[in-house]
């Protein structure tokens, strides 16, 4: 009994590491260690979608409110991707304040149906209170196809998204 008590608690032990070395604790996600681990064994996938997300004001959040309510606000902003995004594909928390979801699987118009996503983001990201203010996100998109095989998704998401960011936030491009 001792022995099989042992190997079911050895179990339970690396059941917690796995999820420690795959998943932000904070939010829940899957975590940059993850990420990283997807694109190195999908370096160029032939069909994948990448939708990044950087939080705007997370450093006003912290200085002005607290570190507190800049981890609520990074919960709350989780919260709302991957009620949206998660059914489409695997949502990750890439730094303190970015988001990923890759999605491999997407059969229907990829424009449109990434804008009524992000649409329903924009609609969840709720109003400011005294202790968390209202999500803003900026958003970045990239894709490869038959049209596209060998894109460099990740880093045209990044491109995408630091175009938002430079160009007054709170925006999307593809």
């Amino acid at each position: 009994c001792r022995q099989v008590a042992e190997q079911v608690d050895a179990g339970q032990k690396l059941q917690i590491y796995e999820e420690l070395a795959t998943k932000d604790m904070l939010t829940k996600l899957y975590n940059r260690n993850a990420y990283d681990e997807w694109i190195k064994v999908n370096r160029q996938p032939k069909k994948a979608k990448i939708v990044v997300f950087d939080l705007n004001n997370l450093k006003q959040c912290n200085d002005t409110m607290g570190h507190a309510a800049g981890d609520a606000y990074i919960q709350n902003a989780a919260g709302i991707i991957l009620h949206v995004f998660g059914n489409c594909g695997n949502c990750y928390r890439i730094g303190g304040d970015e988001f990923a979801i890759i999605m491999v699987e997407m059969t229907s118009d990829l424009k449109y149906t990434i804008e009524k996503k992000i649409k329903a983001v924009n609609e969840e990201l709720g109003t400011e209170n005294e202790n968390i203010p209202a999500v803003s996100l900026s958003v970045g998109v990239a894709f490869s196809d038959r049209e596209n095989p060998g894109a460099n998704i990740f880093k045209d998401a990044d491109k995408a998204l630091y175009y938002v960011k430079e160009n007054g936030r709170n925006g999307c491009k593809f």
